[in-house]
C-alpha cells in the first residue's frame, strides 16, 4: 500500500529574495568613500533584537565588499552620548566626524512577519491492488473418455484501487522581510545611494542575509575598486 500525501501548493509556496530596488547617485566620485559606519537600524516593532540582527548582516557585507568598518559598538556609543539622530543631515556630518567615517549605512525594517504554523487538511491518497476473477465453463475429459462442462474461476488482472481520505497536516507558513538602506556622504549629508527589498523569512538571521547581500550587490558598482572589478 502507498500513501501519498497531497497539500495545497499556496500552503508550500516560498517567496525567494527578490532582485533589489536601488538608486544611485550617478555623478558622485565613489572612491572617496572606505570607511564606513552602520546606524539607523531599530527594532521592528514587537521583534527586540530584529535592528542587531539586521545591522549585523549588512556589516558583514560591507567588509566583503571592501570597506573599512567601525565597529557598531562605538557607532552607538557617539549616537548615545551626544544625543544625536542618524538620520538627520547636521548630525551625520557630526558622526561622521567623530568616528572619521566617510559614509554612514541608514535603514529601516519595513515590514516583519513570523513564520507560522497553520492546521491544513490534507488528501491522503491509499492505493493498492485488486485481484479481478472470471468465472468461464470450461470442457474437460473425464476417466471414461467422455466430455463434460464445468465452472472454473479464473484470475483475468489486477485493478487499482484509489482511495482519497482527509486528514490534518501541520504546514508552516514562511513570513515576510521588508528593508530598506541607504549611504550617506557624512561631508554633505547627500545620499549615494538608496536601495529597498523584501524576501521570505525563515530564519530572521538568514532572511536578514539574504536582504542586505541583495541590497549590497545591487549598488556593486560603487564598492571600493579593488573589490568591484
Amino acid at each position: 500500500m502507498r500513501h501519498l500525501i497531497l497539500i495545497p501548493a499556496a500552503v508550500l509556496a516560498l517567496g525567494a529574495c527578490g532582485t533589489a530596488t536601488v538608486a544611485i547617485k550617478s555623478d558622485f566620485e565613489f572612491s572617496k568613500v572606505k570607511r564606513v559606519a552602520v546606524a539607523g537600524f531599530s527594532d521592528y516593532a514587537g521583534q527586540p533584537g530584529s535592528g542587531e540582527a539586521l545591522s549585523g548582516a549588512f556589516e558583514q557585507g560591507l567588509i566583503a565588499a571592501g570597506y573599512v568598518l567601525v565597529e557598531r559598538g562605538q557607532v552607538d556609543k557617539v549616537l548615545r552620548e551626544k544625543k544625536l539622530s542618524a538620520g538627520d543631515a547636521k548630525a551625520a556630518k557630526e558622526i561622521g566626524r567623530l568616528l572619521g567615517v566617510d559614509a554612514l549605512l541608514l535603514g529601516r525594517i519595513t515590514d516583519f512577519r513570523e513564520p507560522r504554523e497553520k492546521l491544513v487538511r490534507a488528501d491522503v491518497v491509499d492505493t493498492h491492488q485488486d485481484p479481478v476473477y472470471v468465472r468461464r465453463t470450461k470442457r474437460v475429459q473425464q476417466a471414461d473418455g467422455t466430455f463434460a462442462s464445468t465452472e472454473v474461476t479464473e484470475l483475468q488482472g489486477y485493478r487499482t484501487v484509489r482511495v482519497v481520505r482527509r486528514e490534518p497536516r501541520a504546514v508552516t507558513t514562511y513570513g515576510r522581510l521588508g528593508v530598506t538602506a541607504r549611504l550617506v556622504y557624512v561631508q554633505t549629508g547627500e545620499i549615494l545611494w538608496s536601495g529597498s527589498d523584501s524576501t521570505s523569512v525563515y530564519s530572521f538571521e538568514e532572511s536578514a542575509r539574504a536582504v542586505a547581500d541583495s541590497i549590497l550587490k545591487a549598488v556593486k558598482k560603487t564598492w571600493p575598486a579593488r573589490v568591484a572589478k
